[in-house]
């Protein structure tokens, strides 16, 4: 129960109130559980504290009571968030009514005080007002009535309100009691959370003291165990004391077998160092006759390669005289001499193929051999197998019988001899011959471990290691396991002897199998929880086997551990060791067999060195899952020496004083050396070292220093000194180092050896009988009369120690002395050298410094150096004189006269105690005067003071000096003019004058300006900074006046040391007429080719004249203004890329003018047209390197091309030599010579660039160099200055503004250009969209591409072009990456026939680009060559065709699109015929053009081609096709021909009839309607052939007018027409009989009949009779004449007819009716 408790105490939940109002709990479930085994701890700690109980409640908040709590938490805040919201729509809704309401109060006032005015109104009888307040009051009403609406579904939404709030606190208030609890419950769980944190606090508390009192138990146990481990440690010491005390007595015999077997080697090692430098002076002689013998060898090849070529040259010649082909002799020379190569070659190759053979026959009979020897049972003996019958078994002794196991064992498994590397090779070159079977043969049967074991266990060896381990210095000093090793011995009850031969067929099989799984090298792959093992499976321990230390002839032991880290169970087999180390290790390893994973198993390493050499090798085994290897590495002893300090510091010394300083040489090897210090100061390194060094590390410097004369002489002089033979042994090795430069690696460092060692006594032997002169010590004089090098080197009181020599041991040390005995004043720095006989140990440098003194009273700083001073200033500094003399001096300072108006000593005298210290003050303080007192001391031209100081002291008759330097400068700073004088400067304006500061001082000097008016003022900064040494910096004096007077004043300029330099300055103030808004004008950040665009204003403010009142305009002092409309005029800087509008002005007094001033950053001409000139010399010049290569190239193709028919000819000579005549001498040779050395391809020259003034502003070449300047901008800023001038009154033109100069002002514009985001890269770069001549009414699109050169994405946009223009964006714009291009494509329909123009701008958010579109619209105009708008086919025989043509000619200046029409094949051509036929309308304008059409639907009339395009000026010419299928007088139709699919341009009619026969008549008046009957005419069948058709008719009137009472003669004219057929054009095709082609032959000819009572009447026919041609038309004519005394007002009516002959014989009859007209 308890624990429930406290978790519920624990639980801390919090909660947070969101937007909704619903309580959210948090709280971490970690926390919710706090109950443990130490809860008890918490009754404990309470009744501890003393505190009841009871204060805890007796009944907790469980955790599911406080979900509960939760959810109910959560339930009220929706709850009150529900009241709260609608009491908010409740309050809303009321306030909304309140307001509808006092609205409607307003409309009920208004509209009784409207119905008043009407009221007062129709009593005025003002009828407009009346009809105007009457609409008021209607409005008003309707408004009032719109209103009450209003209020009433506001009512009713407030009523709602009300309900739903009512019904929200009803719920609410159900829930109080619950809400009442559970705000009590929450009081209480915070009081239980208090609780619970008083709890864990208090047991944290007790937690910490336990921790204390557990930290103070630690520390005691700590220094308890310290105390055990330092007697543990005292013990062990004392236990290694004893052992060395032991060790001692065998280390000394060992030691002098060291040094013996060390001079052994020394010997040995000197006698094969002569031995190689004889061998090297050998190789020098060799090589150089070597040389010699190459030369020659060259020289005699060169004199046999030329005599060669002059041979072939003159059998050349021979062959060519007598008319054969050389190059084919030649060939076939060389054929044959490669065939007889090859047949030698394959002869030697057949020998040597042939001794292989025989030496693997050889082989094979020795592996045999080797074979029946190692495997006896293998092979059949008859013999052996005689011997194998077993006589009857005799007892024999049991010691007999193990020794013969013993023997047995040792025989047979014998080990293999080693081959050597021909036998090997030999060996696996007849296995890969023999197969696998022979592979088998030559390896090695595995012997079962219990007979290797033999092998290991030698006796003899034993023997060996038992003798020499009561010698070994590797016996430990404790005995451990390793000691108790016990080799491995055969089980007596296993016999694992060898079957014999005759063994069973089973085991036969079973041993193949076996040894067949050895041969393959089987490896079992260990796979354990799905993962496959990889790495070594077994782990050594130590990693590695390492003998470190070693002597020859003793022997070595390790023990190492074998653990199985793979997966499951595992083998171990050990294989054998590196090549090398079979001679000197021993692995003794019994197999383990099967080990399970984590099981060891023990290997012993012996180890006896037999040379003193370093070994590395491996240790090599197999396990199951593959082999691994243990590394393996034996070390000799080695010399380990360092020094402890490679530094000596002996201080300051007085002369006479004796210091000894000591360091420690240090061995940490294992091997001693022998070692010699001396004193090596001013000496080469390379004559005093002993130890040897690698020729191969000597730099090239080196290498001359050491072949130097200087070297040679000082060799030749040690060489007098030392005895014959070590001269003649120096000259040996003086030559071998001369071979330095031929000899291998491995010989430079003995060489090298040779020439620096000594011969054993070390160098100090040789430096003792060397003249001293051979040292060339700098800075040591060589007066001294010094015999001895050791004499010599202690001149400057350093000198060695009483240890010079000697040996230092292994792990040992050794303490040497330097000792400082200084005899003569001064600092001394010394090197001392640490040399060694050990080969391999390079020589250890000490460096020495020490300090000597000589007087008792010195000064610490002989020389004061007071560094650079300035005249009139005081500089003070310390003299600090030292007293090394044990008892108290008097000093006196003296200063030289000459100074001592400048320099002071104080005191003058004083005391100075014994060892102590004594402080002079100096003070310094130059003057003027110092350049004629300061004399010889002081130099006028530097400034250099270097004045004597002398300290005396009493009882001393040498004073102590020293000495006091400085430069002295002076500080004084100048200008560069005397005076500044600003002129005039309005009270807008600042006026800058710059001047020059000067310092004339060698040290820098801070300065300032101080005291400035506000209306001045100085920079850079502020008029301060530093002036350096003898610097001139440039200084801005700006003059800004604040109203309009005179200025006088005087800047100061003040030094940091207080001195003032000042300048007098003046000008005037000037008060204009005219005020700008602004000044300065700051342009954003325009990129090139776009447009800013800012705005000022001007301002006149002078209203009145009164000074007093307010300042007015005027220059200085001078006359006011006058007050009036003032001009200004603004004047642009030539090539300034700003425009003013308006650039002249006048402005009222009081008024104010806006400016706008636009920018528009261009690139300049010159620099364009230079881009192009370098971008079009680039280009030429690559076109000409390119034309180069090509040029190159066809020569060298045309050369291999006539080498190649060169030698075809030559070739195919041979064969025409008889019939060909020989060439003349040396004529082909000639000819070749041409043809291979002919002319050389000039290089391509300097290319010409072009002329600047020959690029036109409108070529491509000017628009790729604006594209690429854009592209390389980098941005540019620019500062431009504009000056208005302005005049009192109205202003004129521009340019006659009479301005005052002092009245004007400036305005300052900022130009920042930056690169264009956005370029246009489409048609060379040009932002101009000319779409030309387009027709009115077409569609013609064009695009321009635009590309991103910016470093970042940019979002494009366009502005809009002109609703009702004829320019479209088609396609949006994007967003652009960076480098990414859009092409955006435009279209053009003009409405209009006139040009267009428009600005389009592509905007981005740094710049906008602007594109030109500019076009005309065209009207196009074509004509027809058509001479009336309705073309008459004529007439044609139905089911037959004519053919017409007509152009249409195109004369606008565009090209144009035609489409031909046919109303007959109009879609609303049915609904046309629908309506009343035009001859009952007889409405002509309403006409139809569609006539009579073909029954077989096709169309009658067809036009080719019907649409097409037709150039500029250019014509089509169309093709008319009339062809009817049924005879008809009223086939017609329309055309109509359209441009461009919308306008229609021409309309015109085609006409044509078709007849049955060749022959009709046509003409008089029409007597029928124009349309087609639709009533279906009798089909004439074969019964009524006889039948004949009634004659055709013609309607003909004749009109006599009657004048005078005479009559004219009537004439009219019908034609008679002979239709030309088909069958005239098929005349040459047909056949040539037929009743057809007679038919279509025939012409027509036609007959009046019976005319006699015609003519009776007045008519007459003309001609009556006559012959038709084909296709022709007759006309005839018909005249009336009255007849005398005939009746003007009656009707002549009479008829005649006509016969035509044609393909039939047709009647026609004329209707004749005449009568009498008046004029």
């Amino acid at each position: 129960m308890e624990n429930t408790q406290v978790e519920s105490q624990e639980f801390k939940p919090v909660y947070t109130v969101d937007e909704d109002g619903i309580v959210d709990y948090d709280h971490d479930e970690d926390t919710l559980d706090f109950g443990s085994d130490d809860d008890s701890i918490f009754a404990d700690d309470n009744t501890e504290a003393g505190e009841p109980h009871s204060t805890i409640p007796s009944e907790k908040i469980t955790y599911q009571e406080q979900i509960r709590m939760i959810h109910l938490r959560s339930h009220l805040n929706k709850l009150i968030d529900q009241v709260e919201k609608r009491r908010y729509t409740t309050v809303r809704t009321r306030e909304e009514l309140n307001k509808c309401r006092n609205h409607i109060a307003y409309l009920e006032n208004e509209r009784d005080r409207v119905f008043e005015e009407i009221e007062k109104t129709e009593a005025e009888e003002n009828v407009a007002a009346l009809f105007r307040l009457h609409a008021t009051h209607e409005r008003l009403c309707k408004e009032l009535e719109g209103e009450e609406e209003i209020v009433k579904s506001i009512r009713e939404r407030l009523n709602e309100a009300q309900d739903d709030l009512s019904k929200a606190e009803v719920e609410r208030n159900k829930f109080m009691l619950e809400e009442h609890d559970l705000i009590q419950k929450e009081k209480q769980l915070a009081e239980e959370r208090v609780t619970l944190a008083r709890i864990r606090l208090r047991k944290e508390q007790k937690h910490a003291l336990q921790a204390e009192s557990a930290k103070k138990h630690r520390e005691r146990s700590e220094v308890e165990s310290s105390r055990e481990r330092e007697k543990r440690d005292q013990h062990l010491m004392e236990e290694a004391a004893r052992s060395h005390e032991i060790n001692s007595r065998y280390l000394n015999k060992t030691l002098a077998k060291i040094r013996a077997r060390e001079m052994e080697e020394h010997e040995r090692s000197k006698v094969d160092m002569h031995r190689k430098m004889d061998m090297l002076l050998t190789l020098k002689n060799d090589i150089i006759t070597n040389r010699e013998n190459l030369a020659a060898l060259q020289a005699r090849n060169k004199v046999k390669a030329l005599e060669e070529e002059r041979q072939v040259f003159l059998e050349k010649q021979k062959i060519l005289e007598e008319g054969g082909n050389p190059d084919e002799v030649f060939l076939i020379k060389k054929r044959l001499n490669e065939v007889e190569k090859q047949k030698q070659l394959f002869e030697k190759r057949q020998q040597e193929n042939q001794i292989g053979i025989l030496s693997k026959i050889l082989m094979e009979e020795e592996r045999v051999k080797n074979k029946k020897k190692l495997q006896p049972s293998l092979f059949h003996d008859p013999k052996r197998e005689k011997s194998l019958i077993v006589s009857p078994h005799k007892q024999r002794s049991k010691l007999l019988t193990e020794y013969t196991k013993m023997s047995s064992g040792l025989e047979k498994t014998a080990p293999v001899r080693t081959l050597s590397p021909e036998e090997k090779c030999a060996q696996d070159i007849a296995e890969r011959e023999d197969g696998e079977k022979d592979e088998y043969d030559h390896r090695e049967i595995p012997v079962p471990p219990q007979r290797n074991r033999h092998v290991t266990d030698d006796s003899q060896g034993q023997s060996d290691t038992d003798e020499e381990d009561s010698v070994d210095l590797a016996k430990p000093e404790f005995e451990g396991l390793w000691d108790q090793h016990k080799p491995y011995h055969v089980p007596k009850d296993i016999d694992m002897a060898a079957k014999p031969p005759g063994a069973s067929k089973m085991e036969k099989e079973i041993l193949q199998k076996v040894l067949e799984k050895h041969r393959d090298g089987i490896v079992v792959k260990q796979v354990a929880a799905g993962r496959e093992f990889s790495g070594c499976p077994f782990y050594s321990k130590p990693d590695v086997i390492h003998f470190k230390d070693f002597n020859v002839g003793r022997s070595y032991k390790k023990k190492v551990i074998l653990t199985n880290v793979s997966y499951s169970v595992n083998y171990c087999k050990y294989i054998g060791i590196t090549e090398r180390l079979k001679d000197f290790i021993k692995i003794d390893f019994d197999p383990p067999g099967q080990m399970s994973a984590g099981l060891t198993c023990e290997m012993m390493v012996s180890f006896k060195p037999m040379i003193n050499e370093d070994l590395e090798g491996e240790v090599n085994f197999v396990a199951q899952t593959g082999p691994f290897s243990i590394p393996l590495k034996c070390t000799t002893k080695k010399c380990y020496l360092v020094l402890d300090s490679y530094m000596v510091d002996f201080g300051t010394t007085v002369i006479g004083e004796n210091l000894r300083r000591s360091f420690i040489l240090i061995n940490k090897g294992a091997l001693g050396t022998k070692f010699e210090f001396y004193k090596v100061t001013g000496m080469k390194h390379g004559t005093c070292t002993t130890a040897p060094t690698s020729l191969g590390r000597l730099t090239t410097a080196d290498t001359m220093r050491a072949m130097s004369p200087e070297s040679s002489e000082c060799l030749e002089n040690l060489a007098a000194s030392v005895s014959a033979d070590k001269q003649a042994e120096m000259k040996k090795k003086q030559d071998a180092s001369d071979l330095g430069k031929i000899t291998e690696p491995g010989t430079d460092a003995e060489t090298e050896a040779g020439v620096v060692k000594s011969d054993g006594n070390g160098v100090n032997d040789l430096l003792k009988s060397h003249d001293p002169d051979f040292l060339d010590v700098p800075g040591e004089s060589r007066d001294f009369p010094v015999s001895e090098m050791e004499d010599f080197g202690s001149l400057d009181g350093l000198k060695v120690g009483s240890i010079s020599s000697g040996e230092i041991g292994p792990f040992s040390s050794v303490k040497l002395d330097i000792v400082w005995q200084p005899t003569v004043p001064g600092k001394v720095n010394a090197d001392f050298l640490v040399s060694f006989t050990d080969p391999l140990s390079e020589g250890l440098m000490v460096s020495c410094v020490a300090n000597a003194i000589d007087v008792p009273v010195w000064v610490e700083r002989q020389t004061v150096d007071l560094k650079i001073c300035m005249f009139d200033r005081l500089y003070q500094d310390t003299i600090v004189a030292n007293n090394r003399a044990t008892s108290a001096l008097k000093l006196k300072f003296e200063v030289c006269k000459e100074l001592r108006n400048h320099l002071e000593l104080l005191p003058k005298t004083g005391y100075i105690q014994a060892q102590s210290q004594f402080s002079a003050q100096l003070k310094f303080l130059p003057r003027k005067s110092l350049f004629e007192e300061g004399g010889k001391y002081f130099d006028k031209e530097t400034g250099v003071l270097e004045a004597p100081m002398l300290i005396s002291v009493a009882d001393q008759a040498q004073p102590v000096p020293f000495t006091v330097t400085a430069v002295v400068t002076n500080s004084d700073i100048e200008f560069d003019v005397s005076d500044i004088d600003f002129g005039y400067s309005t009270i807008y304006e600042s006026v800058r004058k710059s001047i020059k500061l000067t310092n004339k001082s060698i040290l820098k000097q801070e300065f300032g300006f101080v005291g400035l008016p506000d209306y001045m003022e100085v920079q850079p900064n502020d008029g301060f900074g530093t002036l350096l040494p003898l610097e001139t910096i440039d200084l801005d004096v700006i003059f800004s006046p604040k109203k309009a007077r005179e200025y006088k004043f005087e800047l100061c300029c003040k030094s940091l040391i207080n001195r003032d330099f000042k300048i007098p300055c003046k000008g005037i103030g000037v008060h204009p007429p005219l005020e700008l808004s602004h000044q300065v004008i700051h342009f954003a950040a325009t990129p090139m080719y776009d447009v800013s665009t800012v705005s000022l204003h001007v301002i006149n403010s002078h209203t009145s004249s009164n000074e007093f009142t307010h300042p007015v305009p005027r220059i200085g002092k001078g006359e006011i203004a006058s007050v009036g409309p003032t001009s200004f005029q603004f004047v642009i800087p030539e090539d300034c890329p700003l425009t003013v509008s308006p650039t002249v002005g006048t402005v009222l007094p009081g008024q104010k003018s806006r400016i706008q001033i636009r920018f528009t950053p261009k690139l300049t001409e010159s620099l364009i047209k230079k881009e192009a000139v370098r971008m079009a010399t680039k280009m030429l010049e690559a076109k000409a390197d390119r034309e180069y290569r090509e040029a190159v190239k066809m020569q060298s193709d045309l050369l291999e091309q006539q080498a190649q028919n060169v030698q075809t000819k030559g070739k195919s000579g041979k064969k025409s030599a008889k019939s060909a005549k020989p060439p003349a001498p040396g004529k082909g040779k000639s000819a070749l010579q041409a043809v291979v050395t002919g002319g050389e391809i000039e290089k391509p020259k300097a290319v010409v660039p072009p002329d600047k003034d020959s690029i036109s502003s409108d070529s491509p070449e000017y628009y790729a160099a604006i594209g690429s300047l854009l592209r390389q901008f980098k941005g540019q800023f620019k500062n431009y200055v504009i000056p208005c001038y302005v005049a009192s009154g109205s202003c004129g033109n521009p340019g006659e503004l009479p301005y005052s100069i002092h009245n004007t002002l400036y305005l300052e514009v900022h130009c920042p250009v930056v690169k264009p985001p956005v370029v246009v890269i489409s048609d060379n770069g040009r932002t101009t969209l000319d779409f030309g001549d387009v027709s009115i009414g077409q569609d013609k699109s064009r695009s321009i591409t635009v590309q991103n050169i910016s470093n970042k994405p940019v979002e494009l946009k366009s502005s809009i072009l002109e609703t009702d223009g004829p320019f479209q964006i088609v396609n949006a714009m994007r967003m652009l990456s960076a480098d990414a291009t859009h092409t955006a494509v435009i279209s053009f329909t003009p409405t209009a026939g006139r040009v267009f123009h428009e600005i389009l701008e592509i905007q981005s958010p740094n710049g906008t680009l602007y594109l030109t579109l500019t076009g005309r619209g065209v009207s196009p105009i074509v004509n027809l060559s058509l001479e009336s708008q309705v073309v008459d086919m004529g007439a044609v025989l139905c089911n037959e065709y004519m053919e017409k043509t007509f152009k249409i000619h195109n004369n606008s200046s565009l090209s144009i699109d035609y489409f031909i029409k046919l109303d007959s094949m109009s879609l609303l051509r049915h609904s046309k015929s629908q309506g009343i036929p035009a001859f009952i309308k007889r409405d002509k304008k309403s006409k139809n053009l569609v006539g009579t059409q073909n029954h077989n639907g096709q169309c009658v009339f067809d036009l080719v081609p019907a649409e097409g395009s037709i150039e500029a000026g250019g014509s089509k010419e169309i093709t008319i096709t009339f062809a009817p299928d049924h005879s008809s007088e009223n086939y017609s139709d329309g055309v109509r021909v359209d441009l461009f699919k919308q306008q229609e341009s021409h309309c015109f009619q085609l006409i044509g009839k078709a007849k049955p026969h060749i022959m009709y008549m046509e003409g008089g008046e029409t007597i029928g309607p124009d349309v087609e009957s639709l009533t279906i005419l009798p089909v004439i069948t074969d019964e009524e052939e006889d039948f004949k058709p009634p004659p055709y008719t013609l309607f003909v009137t004749l009109f006599s007018v009657a004048k005078d009472d005479e009559f004219t003669t009537a004439s009219r004219d019908v034609y008679v027409v002979c239709v030309r057929t088909m069958a005239v054009s098929q005349k040459k095709h047909g056949n040539p009989g037929g009743k057809k082609k007679d038919r279509g032959r025939k012409n027509g000819e036609y007959q009046f009949e019976n005319l006699q009572p015609l003519i009776n009447k007045g008519f007459n026919f003309e001609p009556q009779r006559a012959m038709v041609e084909a296709g022709s038309k007759k006309p005839v004519t018909i005249t009336w004449t009255p007849p005398a005394g005939h009746n003007p007002t009656e009707v002549v009516e009479s008829s005649v007819y006509v016969t035509l002959k044609g393909d039939v014989n047709e009647q026609y009859r004329i209707i004749l009716r005449a009568m009498v007209v008046s004029e």
